[in-house]
């Protein structure tokens, strides 16, 4: 019988499109119907009146097993709510839905976001067998973040189909319906396949660039930059010339946003195991364009730095390096002592919420139980000039 497998869940939020995506037991044609509703004091769901059907969008491919249908025309900063709808050749027919979901804040307007990450990374750890990240996954969801950034290691083998269920869809099931995201590669997701098949992130993927409200994300694959062969050494890779590299240089070059933020796996800063010190080779230029934080993961643990820039604590000019390995905890990993970057640090399963509101990023670190157990402030002057609080 015709079912949907994986989702529905969104991707790569606009100011005017959302995409979204699921996977059928077999190949089936595929729809999307968009809905919107005046807000109200009481009524449909979230304080809505029963939404009016606004538009439906056709595949164009004709049987899919994975389904991807892009709404656009939509107006900034609006929820809207959504069916997804498939039909196989023989006449069944499967429907997911309603679900709400926003068009991305334009700029200028307030927004926030997750991160977390390791979901299939501590797998071989986790004791609870799986208990965390659905865990995760609902104190995520009662922030009711704008969307989520997943920092690598979503599953325990990206060759393995079967891990993007058990680790990544089926945990986040109902969250993924209502909140887009955005992911990098991490050492377990191996490049494989799936990756890129289940996601709609801009080509090529594995690295690209978006602005939501006044920040902009820049995602880099640093698998890419350190081979699994040449692990944890770059040998070379980090250099003028090399895909990424130059797109980061460019991409940098070519925003004016108010914030900008990268993430990327492998961490250059954490006193823990797993620091990968080569990835410092990127901190020159990150701090030439004035990011503001960078995040990463590897290490299952949290840790926020002191703002470095030069390898040195700077906080005029400095970038604020957080380890969200969220989904997951190893104390074992710390080392025993803090390491001189280190402002913060805490192994236990975690998320990041962040905030931006005019001249602050506002960043909270909360654990499985809904626990904040660390926040930090960044306030920027009207001239660059930043402030950590």
């Amino acid at each position: 019988m015709l079912s949907i497998v994986k989702g529905p869940y969104l991707q790569w939020p606009t100011i005017a499109s959302m995409t979204m995506m699921w996977e059928t037991s077999e190949p089936a044609a595929s729809r999307v119907e968009v809905f919107i509703a005046e807000r109200i004091h009481s009524g449909y769901q979230g304080n809505y009146k029963k939404p009016e059907h606004l538009m439906t969008i056709v595949s164009n491919e004709s049987h899919t097993v994975i389904h991807q249908l892009t709404v656009t025309n939509l107006e900034a900063g609006t929820t809207y709510f959504y069916l997804v709808f498939s039909e196989n050749e023989h006449g069944e027919r499967v429907q997911s839905g309603p679900y709400p979901f926003n068009s991305a804040a334009p700029k200028g307007q307030p927004c926030s976001f997750t991160v977390t990450s390791e979901t299939g990374g501590y797998s071989g750890f986790d004791s609870t067998h799986g208990q965390i990240n659905t865990n995760i996954f609902k104190q995520m969801q009662r922030y009711r973040p704008d969307f989520t950034l997943f920092v690598g290691d979503l599953v325990n083998d990206g060759r393995k189909y079967e891990d993007w269920g058990t680790y990544f869809f089926e945990p986040g099931k109902d969250y993924l319906t209502n909140t887009p995201f955005y992911s990098c590669l991490g050492n377990h997701e191996c490049n494989a396949s799936w990756y890129y098949d289940f996601f709609a992130f801009a080509p090529p993927k594995n690295y690209y660039s978006f602005d939501y409200g006044d920040i902009h994300f820049i995602c880099l694959d640093s698998t890419d930059f350190i081979k699994p062969d040449q692990y944890p050494h770059a040998a070379g890779e980090i250099r003028p010339g090399q895909a990424q590299y130059d797109f980061l240089i460019r991409d940098l070059q070519s925003t004016s946003a108010k914030w900008k933020i990268v993430f990327f796996h492998y961490p250059p800063y954490v006193s823990g195991g797993y620091q990968v010190e080569d990835m410092r080779q990127l901190c020159p230029i990150m701090e030439k364009y004035g990011v503001d934080i960078v995040f990463n993961s590897h290490t299952i643990v949290y840790e926020r730095s002191h703002p470095i820039r030069s390898n040195e604590i700077d906080y005029e000019d400095g970038i604020v390096y957080i380890v969200a390995g969220g989904a997951g905890a190893m104390p074992e990993w710390l080392l025993p002592k803090r390491s001189w970057h280190t402002s913060q640090s805490l192994a236990v399963p975690h998320f990041v919420q962040v905030v931006a509101v005019e001249d602050n990023l506002e960043i909270r670190a909360i654990d499985e139980e809904g626990r904040l157990f660390d926040s930090a402030r960044i306030r920027k002057s009207a001239n660059g000039q930043k402030s950590f609080f």
